[in-house]
């Protein structure tokens, strides 16, 4: 226990603040619940003359309360929206260790909790680039040629500007997976229509798996294990109607091609 104490009821809601904002960054950035819960209540405790400290999380939203001087402090934050950035993550993993070994005063942990909200993601080339190199690697691994490499790479790209797309318009999960999965199958079957050599099953499995759910249904699945049965199951639907939405999307093309092939 170190020497950290909170001296009057306003530095209790900065604190509570800092911590409960702490844990809306780690799950928007894609962090498990149980680690958002565990960093918001070791933030809280790190001062001495704060008690019975409580956190719930979901997907969408943090709970937090604190009691100093017999005052019960209660705030609750929205998550709007969920991503994906282990940088963020690690990040704020880093910040949180520092904030309870009482490296940053209050004023100093809200510039450093911007700073952090703040960082830049890849910019939109490398991420279009890697999505690319992904999906043509994924087409090779299940078994296509050179030339589905370079199809599903195309096909890669595209689908990684269309998903930029889809993110800053707002555009839900399910409709973003879904047009997504659509539009790379449609281009993949014009692409067969193009070039004969192309396995199209190939370029279709390689170009859809960065939409696939796999940190979704990992992290839902350890929530479950650490007894968050309630975010975990939120978890695991999200994921699958992601799969619902991927195959849906596959699932007209291919009939497309059964139409036309009939």
């Amino acid at each position: 226990m170190n020497s950290l104490t909170i001296n009057t009821s306003s530095e209790a809601k900065d604190l509570i603040y800092l911590a409960i904002y702490t844990g809306q960054l780690l799950i928007r950035n894609g962090a498990e619940i149980y680690r958002a819960e565990d960093t918001v209540v070791r933030m809280c405790e790190s001062y001495e003359n704060i008690y019975d400290v409580d956190a719930f999380a979901i997907n969408t939203g943090i709970f937090l309360s604190l009691e100093f001087e017999g005052e019960t402090i209660t705030i609750f934050k929205n998550v709007d929206s969920t991503t994906v950035n282990l940088s963020k993550i690690d990040e704020l993993n880093h910040f949180s260790r520092q904030f309870v070994a009482g490296h940053f005063t209050m004023a100093e942990a809200k510039e450093e909790l911007k700073r952090i909200n703040e960082l830049k993601s890849y910019s939109l080339l490398t991420k279009v680039f890697f999505t690319g190199l992904c999906t043509s690697s994924f087409s090779v691994l299940f078994g296509g040629s050179y030339m589905d490499f370079f199809v599903s790479f195309l096909l890669g790209n595209i689908l990684a500007y269309f998903q930029d797309i889809m993110g800053r318009r707002g555009v839900s999960f399910f409709l973003s997976t879904f047009l997504g999965a659509l539009l790379v199958s449609l281009l993949a079957f014009f692409s067969k229509l193009w070039i004969s050599e192309i396995i199209m099953d190939k370029v279709i499995i390689g170009s859809i798996m960065p939409l696939v759910p796999g940190m979704m249904v990992t992290n839902g699945i350890r929530d479950i294990i650490s007894g968050d049965y309630l975010s975990g199951i939120i978890g695991v639907v999200k994921a699958l109607f992601t799969a619902f939405a991927i195959a849906l999307g596959v699932g007209v093309t291919l009939n497309l091609q059964l139409f036309i092939g009939g």
